[in-house]
């Protein structure tokens, strides 16, 4: 018996994987960009960043600091020497981590929004994705 499966669209299950591993911080800025009408930017950086360093993953993260301006984080991540097929987190090590500093006024999600595009405009020949996923040192 074949059983069908319904396919229901719903916003809060957006799917923003690429070369990226789920963070809550991460689909708050899907969200945003969802909500201003931005995702197909976003889906664009997303694919230029997915498009070479298939085995690098990269995780992002905002943070506020005590005392400081809110900032955004992007860590990255190869797989381990013993690890055969990496599926988790765990099989994983992090290599480098780049913050990227708020100074201006935007909001924290429209500031992130805007790195994220940025880190895939020209991807991989441009200096921040250079910075952030090539040069791992």
């Amino acid at each position: 018996m074949i059983t069908p499966i319904n396919s229901t669209s719903n916003n809060s299950n957006i799917n923003f994987k690429a070369k990226f591993l789920y963070s809550d911080d991460l689909k708050k800025v899907v969200e945003y960009a969802v909500e201003k009408g931005k995702f197909d930017k976003l889906n664009q950086a997303r694919k230029n960043i997915d498009s070479a360093f298939l085995t690098t993953k990269i995780k992002f993260e905002m943070f506020k600091p005590q005392n400081g301006q809110p900032s955004i984080k992007f860590s990255t991540y190869k797989p381990k020497r013993n690890a055969n097929l990496p599926y988790s987190e765990a099989d994983y090590d992090m290599t480098k981590t780049v913050e990227y500093i708020n100074h201006g006024r935007d909001n924290l999600l429209k500031f992130a929004l805007n790195k994220i595009i940025k880190l895939g405009n020209d991807a991989p020949h441009n200096n921040m994705y250079k910075n952030i996923i090539i040069s791992n040192k």
